[in-house]
């Protein structure tokens, strides 16, 4: 089962959910000034919804009973493979339930990003590829970052 850290918003958001690329030499490849604009286009086009699925992830733990922090401080346990310590049975059961709706809302949102970036002419490896870069690469990162300020003005 995935764990869902729910937390910052917008290309982090890819990178916590598992689109690093196999290897870190691929973070360091140069890339055309058309790549990085059509990587850019995309990403203004994913982030509205990994914003829309955050917030109704946020809504699910709530009402769910659980708040926030204290799902994400179980998620990171979990995630590290022990069983959560000082967690009741009761908050395990509320977790586990979350879970399950996390994850189905991740699947959703997993099959409409797939659809945005083939329709913006990216494939979903080339795209995962880019996040890796931004992550890693100081100049990528800038470049990126420039021209979705200039989309938002």
């Amino acid at each position: 089962m995935s764990i869902f850290l729910i937390a910052g918003v917008g290309i982090q958001a890819q990178t916590q959910q598992g689109m690093m690329p196999a290897n870190a030499q691929q973070s360091q490849k140069e890339y055309s000034e058309k790549e990085i604009d059509v990587f850019a286009g995309t990403v203004a086009e994913v982030m509205p919804i990994q914003q829309e699925a955050q917030k109704e992830m946020i809504k699910k733990i709530q009402e769910g009973g659980m708040e926030l922090n204290n799902f994400n401080q179980i998620a990171r346990q979990v995630q590290q493979g022990g069983q959560p310590e000082g967690v009741s049975e009761e908050q395990m059961e509320k977790f586990q339930a979350i879970s399950k709706e996390i994850q189905t809302i991740n699947m959703g949102i997993q099959k409409k990003m797939t659809k945005v970036i083939t329709d913006e002419g990216m494939t979903p490896a080339k795209y995962q590829e880019m996040i890796g870069a931004y992550s890693s690469n100081p100049q990528m990162k800038q470049k990126v970052d420039q021209k979705l300020a200039a989309m938002q003005q």
